[in-house]
């Protein structure tokens, strides 16, 4: 019984070898980019974006919750130079590979490859049907010392020991990398994607409130493309912006101007989106079913707290202005929270509770 949990439980030690290889020849100033994810899963915790600058971990604090039975996931931004290459399933050789840190993945046969990025523009992300992906901007993998519950008789025999984990596999420091010598599967995807015509608006304008009601309404599913790096191709498949992807094809816009999550089969409005976006609710639970979909209604409907953390991700990154006024139901979360006060639909705060709102939202959020 106790080799049994011993193989579920995260390997603490070999999370910190990961972190140290990277460490050893990392960018002046680099930080990883250090997210928790649930226990046993791939999946980020619930309750904040990951992208959210709250939902960053040091190093110390990243081996605190792998202590207490947690994930790790590790993602490549826009600001720092790490790319993160996922080779899954063998498609990729390995003399395509260049020599770098690597870690062998839950199913023993995948691979993750860190790099630094050599070129003068950041690499852009690549997703591939089957291959794999290059996730170097705002998508993270699962970082060494994470275990995934995965049955091992699905691996070959000399590694069910290690099935559902990620262990480091070339130990040395992350080499560097260019975007010309990335495999050749990842440069003929990217040509046929740069080849087809998208349009993008050069900047996006944030909504505008109308009088004293919020934007956070007039915020649509296109705009929540643009703004978070998918694709308004419509029906055109690609990485989701909510969680990991095994395929990197998970998610597309329709012409009916929903986002629709293929791992879950549900879609979202701008609002909806927003709410999975803010880390409140996941993608299953936001989403509204797909026909013969098992599940359920969207669970946003009649929920003052969607309301809120949709509005506060909408004005932290940029989809609202800074001055865009609270929602009233928005409010009616907060003082049911925080005052113990629980207005009725639609009611206008008693001056106190109003004020007391205000200072909360401000202070605390």
């Amino acid at each position: 019984m106790a080799i049994e949990q011993a193989k579920k439980t995260p390997r603490v030690n070999e999370f910190i070898r990961f972190i140290e290889l990277l460490l050893s020849n990392a960018p002046d100033h680099y930080q990883p980019y250090l997210i928790r994810l649930n226990q046993g899963s791939k999946d980020p915790i619930s309750g904040v974006s990951w992208k959210n600058p709250s939902a960053r971990l040091t190093v110390d604090q990243a081996i605190d919750y792998m202590q207490h039975g947690g994930n790790i996931g590790i993602a490549g931004t826009t600001n720092d130079n790490l790319v993160n290459m996922d080779c899954d399933g063998g498609i990729i050789q390995p003399q395509e590979v260049k020599p770098t840190l690597t870690v062998r993945t839950r199913s023993r046969e995948g691979l993750h490859a860190f790099y630094w990025n050599a070129d003068s523009n950041k690499i852009p992300n690549i997703p591939t049907d089957e291959a794999g992906e290059v996730r170097s901007q705002w998508q993270y993998v699962v970082a060494a010392g994470s275990y995934v519950e995965t049955d091992p008789s699905t691996v070959s025999e000399q590694e069910q020991e290690n099935a559902g984990y990620y262990t480091v596999e070339n130990v040395q420091s992350p080499n560097t990398i260019t975007f010309e010598e990335l495999p050749q599967v990842f440069l003929e995807e990217h040509t046929k994607t740069v080849q087809t015509p998208i349009h993008i608006p050069s900047t996006f304008n944030p909504k505008k409130a109308s009088g004293r009601h919020s934007a956070l309404f007039d915020i649509t599913a296109y705009d929540v493309c643009l703004r978070e790096g998918g694709k308004t191709i419509e029906d055109e498949r690609w990485p989701s912006i909510f969680h990991g992807s095994g395929s990197g094809k998970n998610m597309s816009y329709s012409s009916d101007g929903l986002l629709h999550c293929w791992r879950h089969h549900c879609c979202f409005n701008g609002f909806q989106a927003l709410t999975v976006l803010s880390g409140y609710m996941t993608c299953l639970a936001a989403g509204s079913p797909h026909k013969n979909s098992v599940a359920g209604p969207s669970q946003v409907i009649g929920d003052n707290g969607a309301i809120f953390h949709a509005w506060l991700y909408a004005k932290q990154h940029g989809y609202i202005p800074k001055d865009d006024p609270l929602p009233t139901k928005a409010m009616h979360y907060i003082a049911t929270k925080h005052c113990n006060y629980t207005a009725k639909t639609d009611q206008l705060l008693p001056r106190d509770i109003y004020n007391q709102v205000l200072k909360i939202v401000s202070e605390v959020y």
